[in-house]
């Protein structure tokens, strides 16, 4: 039986799999970690939620529209919106690891 095997790893290259090269291979992911994604969507969502403060005060003083004003207050609520659902994400995480037996 084990010779069976060898000689199929052996005569693999006429099936044009490589039976050598089938382990594994683990790469380095190129881009952001999950720290650096995680600071850059909570950044996004500052500088969201103050452009929306930006254009009701701009439009209070008569310099933007309503349209403006409506758009960045809607964007900024998406973003509050998706922080909160991260932070919800990590906490249920959090107590799901905390539930693992050692």
């Amino acid at each position: 039986m084990i010779e069976a095997v060898a000689n199929v790893a052996a005569s693999g290259s006429t099936t044009g799999v490589n039976m050598t090269s089938a382990l594994v291979e683990t790469k380095e992911v190129a881009g952001p970690g999950f720290l650096e994604a995680l600071k850059g969507t909570a950044m996004d969502s500052i500088q969201a939620v103050n452009q929306s403060e930006t254009m009701a005060s701009a439009a209070m003083h008569g310099q933007a529209s309503l349209q403006e004003v409506v758009q960045a207050t809607v964007k900024a609520e998406v973003a509050v919106e998706t922080a909160i659902s991260i932070r919800n994400k990590m906490i249920e995480s959090y107590q799901e690891i905390m539930r693992m037996p050692i």
